[in-house]
């Protein structure tokens, strides 16, 4: 039966009073739910000394060929308590599905698993044979290969821990790049839930049998409910969905099946229990305990691409676009690195590199195992780099790829403590809500600072970066002006307006001044109040900023000027060369906008006399600090020139050219690139930069800046 017979079966039942003594939701012996833990077998065995694991690797692994993995053949047992037996076999990556290997009869093509679980605590206490040799593995891989393995024939299955010489760095950066491949070309994927009972699998299994069932149930089966809601949530959110690399491992698998103890569930009938939780959730009154969504959710993990869609744009799929044949053909397929790290924290590693390492399967990333592909931008998967190393790489990799310094924005937020430079975000804390802020808040639109780059039509490009940054990013720019923290309330709102704006104003309108509310309603010389309800509530268009002083630097009065020409130039150009002389009224959309020059948004972080610079490159500037000769530590993006912006009075937000300009149909249409789509929201204002990056007085004001 379908999900949506599923629900209509369930409606009708709920909503009818009394059920009988039978009913199957009153018998169901619920056990006490508690968090889950990563095995059902727990003990306090000490872990095996790493030298005895070091010497049967020696004896275990020999080295592979590029083309090569191994996989697991598990011997057939019928007892339970019986010692694990396998055999550890060479296997080539062919072409075809499955792995070619030489068995005892001769090299066959073998179709193969692959597991899906969590490595849990580092104890390696339990013991198994493999080629003869007693090796040691964790006591929840003990007890999945315990329940996987079959009574009377092998089976197959691709382990990273057993598969992968963990002791060889080389070894094992090598055959991380390939694992997306390995989990796409298994036959599935199982994945493997730890701390499973046969008193939990019998409740799973009977809700499965009674998900369609007609069985009326009455008001008095709601504390029933309420506890089977509670018992289904914790089996759907298992530690495992926790864990970084399910998500690359969920994402390839051609079908994903669910392994609870010696229960199968396959996923069509988890997402069926999902539906089913949704519906008893409601019913029972279940109150959610976040409104922001849990990233983790197995839904998720299939299609990062709705994750990162839900983020940026709640509720997304009840807009119809999002069932267009076209958006329907994205919902599978791989997101950009920046897109998939934004989520990075929400997820659980043993070692921090595998929040990068363990995501680039179901991206758009070329992956390099240690050399270097200069034809386009790659990341190098490499253990032997630390993690600042990594995390370096993935901006100079973003670097490249999008030919911006955009990455720097999201190194908001990071710990003072941080081990990494202070132009690198830290993924292990980075949180995905921060992004949400920016998007929804459209931080990025031409008032608050944002260069359009790849709109502007002109070069604004990064510098290129050494292939080893050693913690220093090269880059230039201009200085725009110094953090002054005593704000002249009374001054530092004023506008600036450059002479020729005035005069070049009066002389398109007739005579008549830009603050002529006929033409431009809410045009102000001062934009306190303008400034004070804008953001009354606090809600500024920076994250985590505050309104800070600024002592301006002749290339930030040359930018205004080159902008409120520009303006009159687009008016001019609009009204086609026509002098507007009173009482003719405004016509057609027309924007203007003005700056208090003396105000920024800066970061909570920064400082008197820190610098805000636009670097080159970048799509907005940032606040730099000083810290020793040519070198700067970068603290965070600025909102500067803050923009206020007037619309002319018969402006008309439906016109045609308006809707195109904010149509974000982009964002269905892409199939990577989404929170950089919504970033960048277009607006026809950003032709504004252009004029000020082609004038050779501004550009003159080029500087290094060395970020470390």
């Amino acid at each position: 039966m379908s999900n949506s017979s599923d629900w209509k079966a369930w409606e009708q039942a709920l909503n009818v009073k009394g059920c009988p003594d039978s009913c199957w939701v009153r018998h169901l012996p619920l056990p006490i739910v508690q968090a889950n833990s990563v095995s059902g077998t727990e003990t306090n065995l000490p872990s095996v000394d790493d030298k005895i694991r070091k010497a049967a690797a020696a004896k275990l692994y020999g080295t592979l060929k590029p083309w090569q993995t191994r996989i697991l053949r598990i011997d057939p047992e019928t007892r339970f308590d019986k010692s694990v037996i396998c055999t550890l076999l060479v296997a080539d990556v062919i072409v075809h599905e499955g792995l070619g290997i030489v068995e005892e009869d001769g090299p066959r093509e073998v179709p193969y698993e692959a597991l899906s679980y969590t490595w849990g605590t580092p104890v390696f206490s339990r013991h198994i044979q493999i080629n003869g040799t007693e090796v040691f593995i964790t006591e929840n891989l003990d007890a999945a290969l315990r329940h996987l393995r079959l009574p009377t024939s092998k089976r197959y299955l691709w382990v990273d821990a057993l598969c992968i010489n963990q002791f060889d760095i080389k070894e094992k950066s090598i055959q991380v790049g390939r694992m997306f491949s390995i989990y796409q070309k298994a036959h599935r994927v199982v994945a493997w839930n730890s701390g499973w009972t046969e008193q939990k699998s019998v409740i799973l299994s009977t809700v499965l049998k009674n998900i369609s069932s007609s069985q009326k149930h009455s008001e008095d089966c709601l504390t029933r409910f309420r506890g089977l809601h509670q018992f289904l949530v914790a089996a759907c959110e298992p530690p495992l969905f926790k864990r970084t690399w399910v998500r690359q491992e969920a994402f390839a698998a051609r079908a994903l099946v669910m392994q609870f103890g010696d229960l199968l569930i396959t996923w069509e009938e988890y997402e069926r229990i999902k539906s089913f939780i949704a519906l008893i959730g409601g019913r029972a009154n279940v109150k959610s305990e976040s409104a922001f969504p849990d990233f983790r959710d197995a839904v998720y993990l299939k299609s990062p691409f709705k994750a990162i869609m839900n983020l940026v744009q709640p509720n997304y799929e009840r807009d119809h676009k999002s069932r267009s044949e076209r958006h329907q053909a994205s919902i599978n397929a791989p997101v950009s690195l920046l897109d998939a790290l934004v989520f990075s924290s929400s997820f659980g590693v043993t070692d921090p590199r595998d929040l990068v390492y363990g995501i680039l399967g179901f991206t758009t990333v070329p992956i390099s195992q240690g050399v270097m592909d200069t034809s386009q931008p790659t990341l190098i998967v490499d253990y032997n780099r630390s993690v600042s190393e990594v995390y370096q790489n993935v901006v100079t990799y973003e670097i490249a790829r999008t030919g911006s310094l955009s990455i720097l924005d999201f190194v908001v937020s990071r710990p003072a403590s941080s081990d990494l430079p202070s132009w690198t975000p830290d993924w292990r804390t980075y949180d995905p809500r921060i992004a949400q802020y920016c998007v929804l808040n459209r931080t990025n639109s031409w008032k608050y600072g944002f260069i359009d780059i790849q709109k502007i039509g002109v070069p604004w490009k990064p510098l290129p970066q050494p292939s080893d940054t050693k913690g220093i990013l090269l880059t230039q720019g201009i200085i725009l002006g110094t953090i002054q923290e005593n704000l002249d309330e009374e001054a530092s709102w004023e506008p600036f307006i450059s002479p020729d704006f005035e005069s070049g104003f009066k002389e398109r309108f007739g005579g008549r001044a830009f603050d002529d509310p006929e033409l431009f309603p809410g045009v102000q010389r001062d934009y306190k109040s303008t400034f004070d309800d804008l953001f009354k509530d606090g809600n500024l268009p920076l994250y985590d900023g505050k309104v800070a002083g600024v002592k301006v630097t002749g290339a930030s009065e040359r930018l205004m000027t080159l902008f409120q020409k520009q303006m009159l130039e687009n008016i001019k150009f609009t009204a086609r060369g026509r002098v507007i002389a009173p009482p003719e009224p405004i016509r057609r959309n027309h924007t203007l906008g003005l700056a208090s020059p003396r105000v920024s948004l800066a970061p909570q972080g920064s400082l008197n006399n820190d610098i805000i610079v636009l670097l080159q490159g970048s799509p907005c500037p940032f606040v730099l600090r000083h810290s020793k000769q040519g070198q700067y530590a970068l603290i965070g993006r600025a909102v500067f020139p803050l923009w206020f912006e007037h619309r002319s009075a018969s402006f008309d937000d439906f016109r045609r050219d308006e809707i195109s300009w904010t149509s974000d149909n982009a964002v269905y249409t892409e199939t990577s690139n989404i929170l950089e789509s919504r970033f960048k929201w277009p607006e026809n204002m950003a032709s504004l930069w252009t004029s000020v990056l082609q004038d050779a007085e501004f550009l003159s004001s080029i500087e290094d800046f060395k970020l470390v």
